[in-house]
């Protein structure tokens, strides 16, 4: 796929909720909690996430869907992962984090080549701004300053460790799943 030129318009008015485009968002949002619940994710405290890989969906969903598809994305995800495994108290922070990753998503891979310097550039970002930015926000409101802090340190060496492998599985199916896109639409 070309890169394309997407004015505002372009990017924001996509006809996305189709019937057909809903299922599709439903069978990733099904996948998305699959991938959420507790036995396929790795906690290191309660709400602290050490391993995940719903991203992936996220992903998806704002590559194929666009960026108005990706925040109810975001949204309907983390309300629905928190319904069907609760592993902690609700913190809506964390729903506004899940909204602002997958607009990342959009921004870089909608209507775009999916290439390995934008792969680094989107993770990089959604990394400082989300994952280490607001998230760790979120745990300072959420669990207390000082629990907050120690969060975030782990988060940092975490982080710094787990990008290379979460960068690698988003090129490697991101790169794969970009031939369906014409049967998705």
């Amino acid at each position: 796929m070309n890169d394309e030129r997407l004015t505002p318009r372009d990017f924001w008015m996509t006809n996305v909720f189709t019937p057909k485009a809903v299922a599709i968002l439903a069978v990733f949002l099904a996948i998305r909690t699959i991938l959420g619940l507790p036995g396929l994710t790795i906690y290191l405290a309660p709400n602290f996430k050490l391993i995940t890989f719903a991203y992936v969906t996220d992903a998806l969903a704002a590559m194929f869907f666009g960026p108005v598809a990706g925040l109810a994305f975001g949204f309907a995800g983390d309300l629905l992962g928190f319904m069907v495994s609760p592993v902690a108290g609700y913190f809506p922070g964390f729903t506004i984090s899940e909204m602002v990753t997958c607009f990342l998503f959009a921004c870089f891979f909608f209507k775009r080549k999916v290439t390995l310097p934008r792969i680094i550039a989107v993770w990089l970002l959604n990394l400082a701004i989300v994952i280490l930015g607001l998230n760790s926000l979120w745990l300072m409101l959420w669990a207390g300053q000082s629990a907050g802090q120690v969060f975030a340190f782990a988060r940092v060496i975490n982080n710094a460790v787990q990008s290379p492998l979460h960068i690698a599985i988003l090129y490697f199916i991101l790169t794969r799943i970009r031939r369906l896109e014409k049967h998705l639409r």
